[in-house]
């Protein structure tokens, strides 16, 4: 199996993060509580939030060094 790529690693990251606050939310929604609604506000909504800025970070990131390659600029070695 191959290494994965650092934009994979991410990609990866952010979408185990958005999974665990839908988790968080799908559970809240089964407890009746009113501190139910505070955990689906407070965790479960900061982290699908957290997840997608990640995402979007990731992507951004990715295509701003792709014109540096492009002009004769050494990639980033890890």
């Amino acid at each position: 199996m191959s290494a994965a790529t650092p934009m994979e690693r991410r990609i990866r990251c952010s979408g185990l993060i958005v999974g665990l606050g839908l988790v968080i939310q799908t559970a809240t929604l089964f407890w009746t509580h009113p501190l139910a609604f505070m955990a689906f506000l407070l965790v479960g909504c900061p982290l699908v939030a957290a997840g997608l800025l990640f995402y979007l970070y990731s992507l951004a990131s990715q295509a701003a060094s792709a014109p540096a390659e492009a002009a004769g600029a050494s990639p980033p070695t890890e």
